[in-house]
């Protein structure tokens, strides 16, 4: 799947990578029947060094499903990007690595048990040898 996930990766001009996207995170405790009305959205903008080492992580908690707007969703990621200069939107090469957001493990997060590296929360997209950037979601 071109592009899931995907759209806001790239460079800045002094040979940064940023990796931003929409996901959410379920709470724990919560009845299975009551997850969605509960479901966290969050935006996260990953920044990575010029030889992909994992620098920041910036987030934005947007409010559970019902509230959490999408479009304000992207503006603030957008906004967010622009804040790092000129960007050129291309793939990027990264390291796995993980960040703690409001107690959740958010990253590109190694699953030594599936062989893969798996983006956390909720193994949106998972990448398998031979590491050339093909995922699956």
């Amino acid at each position: 799947m071109e592009d899931y996930h995907t759209h806001y990766l790239g460079k800045t001009d002094d040979g940064r990578q940023f990796f931003g996207y929409e996901t959410f995170v379920f709470p724990p405790g919560v009845p299975a029947e009551a997850l969605m009305k509960h479901r966290k959205e969050y935006v996260v903008l990953y920044l990575f060094d010029d030889k992909g080492n994992h620098s920041e992580t910036k987030h934005w908690f947007a409010g559970t499903v019902g509230v959490a707007d999408q479009e304000k969703m992207i503006a603030w990621l957008q906004d967010e990007i622009e804040k790092l200069g000129n960007v050129t939107y291309t793939d990027i090469e990264v390291k796995p690595f993980q960040s703690t957001v409001d107690g959740v493990v958010f990253g590109l997060v190694s699953n030594e048990e599936h062989k893969a590296v798996e983006l956390q929360p909720n193994s949106t997209i998972a990448f398998y040898e031979p590491w050339d950037g093909e995922y699956y979601t």
